[in-house]
């Protein structure tokens, strides 16, 4: 199936986005935006993680006991899990889990993209140690979201002087 030209723009823009976030924090986490396209999220930024993850991620329906990004779609509300391994939000879907492990990833932290109260998306990040965020990262996550809202929400064509960066300040 063909890509509409104004999406792969949005990609472009919102893999931008994720790699100034990952910047911000000094590359110390693996962040992913992710798209909501009916009940099924889809990978439309996530330059760090392995395709193999992305391509199993792809098209998982959201709902309460779905990973950090599924369950954060489904509620509405931030989801920080603190460690893969153990929470209950990812073992049924231990082999999703597993291969986030074996890239290094321990705790995954996951907010929807929010406009007119509807759910467009999520915007994650991933840690490499299992912990808890902290206010500083939490409110970064917060941030990201609000550009990424509007890449999603746009009805016209980006154009293509725009950078993520303006997109970010905004």
């Amino acid at each position: 199936m063909s890509r509409h030209p104004q999406a792969d723009m949005r990609d472009a823009l919102l893999n931008d986005l994720v790699q100034i976030v990952e910047g911000r924090v000094g590359r110390a986490f693996v962040a992913s935006v992710l798209v909501l396209e009916g009940q099924e999220l889809r990978h439309a930024a996530a330059p760090g993680l392995p395709a193999c993850y992305k391509q199993a991620v792809n098209g998982i329906l959201i709902g309460p006991h779905v990973g950090s990004c599924g369950a954060a779609a489904f509620c509405g509300h931030p989801i920080y899990v603190t460690d893969i391994s153990t929470d209950p939000l990812w073992a049924p879907y231990s082999n999703i889990a597993r291969m986030a492990l074996e890239a290094g990833l321990r705790a995954c932290w996951s907010v929807p993209i929010v406009s007119g109260g509807k759910v467009l998306g999520t915007f994650g990040l991933y840690h490499r140690e299992p912990r808890v965020p902290t206010a500083a990262e939490r409110d970064l996550i917060a941030e990201a979201t609000r550009p990424a809202a509007v890449l999603f929400g746009r009805t016209s064509p980006v154009p293509a002087s725009h950078s993520a960066a303006g997109v970010f300040r905004a």
